[in-house]
Order: structure tokens, then C-alpha cells, then sequence
């Protein structure tokens, strides 16, 4: 593993805006490619020594595995066409392309050279497959139980990746039969018989296609069992005076719960929740991107002028700088003046270093919601934060790179839940904008008409003043 992320070391990988499982997998086809060039460079390097070492085998990709190629006496069964005894053959010994199963090709190309070297080869059950077909079949609790190791051949170990690994490893472990046989029909009756929502379901069909890939088997056609999305959830999202409001409730909540059931350690940490809200409200943030590895001397600063949020690169569409969309939402909420709400933050992510201990951090953030009684979900902060910037009329790519996700997802998200009273809103500003348009150039209509007035006046003015001047001159 240590050989893979080494391999990674020099790997940067190019910003994705996709948040969503096509994001996801861009990423990952992005650091595939790099894994597949550093493995190919090892390549080369193991024949350069195998031929330096005046070994007559050599190693070959194939797909994803690796073979041996070299000149063999005539396998048995097989037919001398040129009379010569011998034959080249590529010898598969199911070994991975990948750095472990590089040293192992070597090592086997090695004793293989040394056979023939000696003139001892012969075709023994190992080098005609057979052995190969005698390996029990796997289980998918056997799959899953090699599942970190394998996904993280192909992938560079981050917070953002583990947390992925997490997020699948979950379901997998909810809804695949582990005792049953790793073939695709217990695959395909698992989504089947799958009792959660469609969403779980097509989340599931992802998680079998990435947990058949890592373990290089045939990955299952699983198209015709994704649920297409029809009936959407309804979702109330919290107007502005709401999210203010609801804002107090954590406050009430600390001061009507009883003193008994809290200790002197969690009796302020209400505070801490309280300023995460107030976050999640002002910047649109995702709740992870609070708690991974955030910048708080830069938050703090008196250089942040604008009071911008960094978001750490670790996260989901790596590192971007998030402006409030209400500056005054930033005072309202105490966000830069509650150091001990700041504190309070500090020590809650302290030693906090894997992806699993992170998690556990930010899923406060739906318990305290619960707790005082908010009646939205913190996400929908975020979808409010989208339609107020529509509504507003930020420019959609503005909007998008600031809540860190591409152009059509923010779309996608305000179309998605954009009520009727939004829609509302958004005509009624639509028409006062164009009578104020209307307004004003109705004005500068008539300026402009009193302008040509006064110039004809001043016109007849100078002309009348010039006919008095020469009366003069002849009097």
C-alpha cells in the first residue's frame, strides 16, 4: 500500500466542480490514468532487469493482469508446427497488474529463467492454469474483507477518498450477503430484494459495479434495476426571516433544558452548533467542509476583509475561498466574534485525523438539529443559499463555484426546489426591475425633451438679445 500512495505522491488532481457520482468518477478515471503511467514506467523496469540479469523471460500486460512470455518445449496436447521442439508461449499465473503483482512476476520470471537455464522445465499443473481453476470461489464477505486494500490500488489515499470508501463500505455491508457466493446473480437478487428507498438502491447498484471492479471480477449488468427518479421528496425550503429566526432556538434550548442531564464539559456546546448553523446559513457550505482541517487563522484575520470561508482541499470538490452571500449574516450570527464557539470548534476536531473520525465530528450537526427543534434538515441551508443567490440574481456560474459544484448541479438544485412561492418572488421582482427600466427611461424622455426646450429658449433668447444690440448701433 505504501508502494501505491508513493506512486501518488506527485499526483495533483485537476479541480472537480461534479459532486455527484459522475464527479466522483472523473476523479477516479483521472488517477487511474496516473497509477496506469507510473505502473507502466515500473514495467519497463522490471524487464530491464530481468534482461540485465540475462534471465530469458520477460513480463507482459495483459488487460489487467500480467504474464510471463518466454520460448517453452511444446506444451502437451499442443502441436509442433516449425518442427523445432519449442514454441513461444504467454504463461497467465493470475497475477494483477499492479506493484505487488509486479515483484511477484518478477520473482516468478526468475525461477522460471532458472528452469530453463537448467534445462529442468516442465509443464507441471502451475504453468498450464490448472492450479488456477482449483481456487474456491470467493464469497462477498471474502470480497468486502479485501475491499479497502483493493480500492486503494488504483486510488490515492486522502480524507476525500476515504471518506467515499466509508460511505460504500457502509452500504455494502447493510445490504450485500456476505456468506453468499461472489457471482452476479446473488449480486443482482441483493438490489432486488434491497428494502430501502430508490435511492439506497441505486446507490447500491454503484457500490457492487466499484466492489466488482476492485476485485477484478466481471461487473454485473445492473442497468435495468435503477430505480429513474419520479416522485420527488417534498422539501420545505426555509425562507430568510425562517433561518433567522430558527437561529434562536438554540439558545432556548439551552436555557429550558435541564442543568442535570448535561456536564460542565458539553453544557456550552450548544454555542458550537449554534455558530455551525450560522455557517451553513451564510456560506451555503456542505457540513463536512466546516470540520475538515478548516483555516481558523485565516477566518480570523484581519487580512480577510472579505470574509471569506477556505475550504480545505481535502473535501468533496476540493479547495475553493466561499463568500457570504449576506455579509451581514456574518455579524448577525456572531460568525468571526464567538471565539468560544470558535474554540469550542478547535477542540472538537483536535486528533481528529481519518476520514471515520471526521464523520463522527460532523454528524453533530444533524443531532443538534433534532435536539432544539429545527425543522429542516442542514442541507437545506444550502439549497436556500442556491435559490436566494437565483433570486437575487447572482450569475449561475458565480453561484456554482461558490458553493463549490458545477453549473449543472446548481441548476439542477434550484430547479429542484423552487417553489411556488419562490417562483412567485422571482416574477415580481422580473416586473419591478422591468417598471423600474420602464420608469426610468420614461425619464429620460422627458429630460431629454426639456433639454431641447430649453435650448430652443436659450436659442431664442440669443437671438433676441443680438436684435436689441444692433438697434442700438443704428440709433
Amino acid at each position: 500500500m505504501d508502494r501505491i500512495q508513493e506512486a501518488f505522491a506527485d499526483f495533483h488532481q485537476t479541480a472537480i466542480t461534479d459532486g455527484g457520482y459522475l464527479g466522483r468518477m472523473q476523479a477516479v478515471k483521472n488517477q487511474e490514468s496516473h497509477l496506469t503511467a507510473k505502473l507502466e514506467t515500473e514495467l519497463k523496469a522490471v524487464n530491464a532487469r530481468l534482461k540485465a540479469a540475462r534471465v530469458c523471460v520477460s513480463v507482459r500486460k495483459s488487460g489487467n493482469s500480467l504474464q510471463l512470455r518466454t520460448t517453452l518445449p511444446i506444451k502437451p496436447g499442443d502441436i509442433d508446427k516449425n518442427g523445432t521442439g519449442t514454441k513461444q508461449y504467454d504463461i497467465s499465473l493470475g497475477i494483477p497488474f499492479n506493484f505487488d503483482g509486479l515483484n511477484t512476476a518478477e520473482e516468478e520470471a526468475q525461477e522460471l529463467g532458472k528452469l530453463i537455464a537448467r534445462k529442468q522445465f516442465v509443464w507441471t499443473e502451475k504453468y498450464l492454469g490448472k492450479t488456477r481453476n482449483k481456487i474456491q470461489e470467493k464469497t462477498i464477505g471474502d470480497l468486502l474483507a479485501s475491499f479497502e486494500e483493493t480500492y486503494f490500488q488504483t486510488r490515492k489515499r486522502t480524507l476525500k477518498s476515504e471518506n467515499t470508501f466509508n460511505s460504500y463500505l457502509y452500504i455494502a455491508n447493510k445490504h450485500l450477503p456476505k456468506e453468499k457466493s461472489a457471482i452476479n446473480a446473488n449480486f443482482i437478487e441483493a438490489v432486488e430484494i434491497c428494502p430501502s428507498s430508490d435511492s439506497v438502491k441505486n446507490e447500491l447498484i454503484k457500490v457492487i459495479r466499484v466492489l466488482c471492479k476492485c476485485s477484478g471480477l466481471e461487473v454485473p449488468d445492473l442497468s435495468n434495476l435503477k430505480i429513474k427518479s419520479t416522485a420527488k421528496r417534498k422539501r420545505d425550503i426555509p425562507t430568510d426571516a425562517e433561518i433567522e429566526q430558527e437561529y434562536l432556538k438554540f439558545e432556548t434550548y439551552a436555557i429550558n433544558r435541564p442543568t442535570k442531564l448535561t456536564t460542565r464539559e458539553d453544557r456550552n456546546n450548544w454555542k458550537l452548533w449554534r455558530w455551525v448553523y450560522g455557517m451553513l446559513a451564510t456560506y451555503g457550505l456542505r457540513p463536512r467542509e466546516i470540520f475538515v482541517n478548516p483555516d481558523i487563522d485565516w477566518w480570523l484575520s484581519s487580512d480577510n476583509a472579505m470574509n471569506t470561508w477556505r475550504v480545505n482541499e481535502e473535501c468533496k470538490t476540493g479547495e475553493r475561498e466561499a463568500l457570504p452571500l449576506y455579509p451581514r449574516w456574518v455579524d448577525t450570527f456572531n460568525l468571526r466574534t464567538d471565539k468560544e464557539a470558535i474554540e469550542l470548534l478547535k477542540a472538537k476536531i483536535a486528533d481528529k485525523i481519518t476520514s471515520k473520525q471526521i464523520s463522527s465530528a460532523r454528524h453533530g450537526t444533524d443531532r443538534w438539529f433534532r435536539f432544539v427543534g429545527i425543522p429542516f434538515q442542514p442541507y437545506d441551508l444550502r439549497h436556500a443559499w442556491a435559490i436566494r443567490a437565483h433570486l437575487m440574481g447572482i450569475p449561475i456560474k458565480a453561484a456554482a463555484d461558490n458553493l463549490g459544484h458545477s453549473v449543472n448541479m446548481h441548476t439542477s438544485i434550484y430547479q429542484k426546489w423552487f417553489s411556488l412561492e419562490n417562483r412567485k418572488v422571482a416574477i415580481e421582482q422580473a416586473i419591478k426591475k422591468k417598471s423600474k427600466v420602464e420608469e426610468l427611461q420614461d425619464m429620460v424622455i422627458k429630460l431629454e425633451q426639456e433639454n431641447e426646450k430649453l435650448r430652443i429658449e436659450n436659442e431664442r433668447l440669443r437671438l433676441q438679445i443680438g436684435n436689441q444690440d444692433l438697434m442700438g448701433v443704428i440709433n
